[in-house]
């Protein structure tokens, strides 16, 4: 028997997983604005939230899975993510850019290859290509995950929970960007891109490198136009 409020009752299902969950798997961890993170504190409690995404991007995601099976693999795992999760940057600007724009998807591919983003101009060419800016909460778990990241590539010290926040991290963005790419052009950068095209007529390929210099890409530029 648990004591909820001023009644004494059994707590329901929901209420037990999240009790289980409080107890085993989550720690509180920075609060930005007025939410708290709840943070893993286990390997079991991040593949929980491996197991909460979305199916194709687990599917997407699927060689992290026996990285989080023992809690040995973090700093492998915590690549990977970052790697899959750049990847994904690149395939965002696609979805938008032929979703959206009707840019050629071959040229688009090309035009891609050949960037070099700082965080910056990745930020100001998303902006572009879908007139709002990435979500502030996505900003923020990116931070935190690059943070931790780049203390690693330099050689300095952290610790396993350390290195499974930036995984939790890192994966709460893909959560949050995927999302809203999603919303916008009905396809995750972080899961199935095939049918992208549709059935649009997309513009021919000449037409599509005068847009993507419209948009930041194929020039130096740090003009926003919206």
């Amino acid at each position: 028997m648990a004591h909820f409020g001023s009644i004494n009752r059994e707590p329901s299902n929901l209420e037990y997983f999240f009790i289980r969950f409080k107890k085993t798997a989550f720690v509180q961890g920075p609060k930005w604005g007025s939410k708290a993170v709840v943070l893993p504190k286990s390997y079991k409690g991040l593949k929980d939230v491996y197991e909460s995404m979305d199916q194709e991007t687990k599917v997407y995601l699927s060689k992290l899975e026996p990285l989080l099976s023992d809690g040995k693999n973090y700093e492998i795992a915590l690549a990977y993510c970052f790697m899959k999760l750049e990847e994904g940057h690149h395939r965002a600007l696609k979805c938008g850019l032929v979703r959206i724009h009707e840019c050629d998807s071959k040229k688009v591919d090309s035009e891609l290859e050949k960037q070099h983003f700082t965080s910056d101009k990745y930020a100001l060419v998303f902006k572009n290509v879908f007139s709002d800016s990435i979500p502030a909460q996505a900003k923020d778990y990116l931070s935190e995950a690059q943070k931790i990241r780049n203390k690693i590539i330099h050689g300095k010290s952290t610790t396993d929970p350390k290195r499974r926040e930036a995984i939790y991290y890192s994966l709460e963005y893909m959560k949050i960007l995927g999302a809203f790419v999603k919303e916008k052009t009905q396809k995750n950068p972080y899961g199935d891109l095939r049918g992208l095209k549709g059935k649009k007529t997309l513009l021919p390929a000449k037409s599509t490198v005068w847009m993507l210099k419209g948009f930041g890409l194929g020039e130096k530029t740090n003009q926003a136009i919206a």
